[in-house]
């Protein structure tokens, strides 16, 4: 296997920009509260590397928060990530009651699905730029009552209104993963 770039979190650079109120919908459900702009610079490459995004936080805190690009530069596999988000719900369990967790679904490279969701068995497989979030990941089970099969899920616990770490956070699962293809089924 060729060696993979060394992506780093701290090279993404996010500033905060505009604010506005606005409605949106999400899993077919109306939504409204605040539009957050913000514009990102990923030191990680020299060129092709600003982006906007935006994050939506709803009215209602036991509703998911929203974070996607709204702009990508100008490269092939970047080009479906306006259409990809990463949500962020509130963990009721224990030491991570007050936070914000996110599941870790890795987009999908070959295009065959739109991610793929990795299991806490699975946490070793996950590229390097994941070693300093170790800390932080759980397993869903750990951070709230689960009804479905997704207990086993891995997720990564956020500080409440941390939105730059949500936005380094989709880097880590979108954008690295697609430059350097990474699939784990592979």
């Amino acid at each position: 296997m060729a060696p993979r770039t060394r992506y780093s979190l701290d090279k993404v650079n996010v500033e905060t920009g505009e604010q506005r109120a606005s409605t949106w919908t999400f899993g077919g459900r109306a939504l409204s509260g605040i539009e957050q702009t913000y514009a990102v610079r990923d030191e990680n490459f020299r060129s092709r590397n600003q982006w906007e995004f935006i994050i939506r936080i709803p009215r209602d805190r036991d509703e998911r928060i929203e974070v996607r690009p709204r702009t990508t530069p100008n490269v092939r596999a970047w080009a479906e990530l306006p259409d990809r988000s990463l949500t962020f719900a509130r963990a009721t369990k224990g030491s991570s009651r007050g936070k914000l967790y996110c599941q870790v679904a890795l987009a999908d490279p070959t295009g065959a699905k739109s991610r793929d969701v990795v299991r806490g068995d699975e946490r070793h497989r996950l590229p390097r730029w994941f070693d300093g979030l170790r800390g932080r990941m759980r397993t869903k089970e750990k951070v709230k009552n689960t009804r479905g099969t997704d207990g086993k899920a891995l997720v990564v616990l956020v500080p409440a209104n941390d939105y730059g770490f949500m936005i380094r956070l989709f880097f880590a699962t979108k954008v690295w993963i697609l430059k350097e293809k990474i699939a784990l089924d592979a």
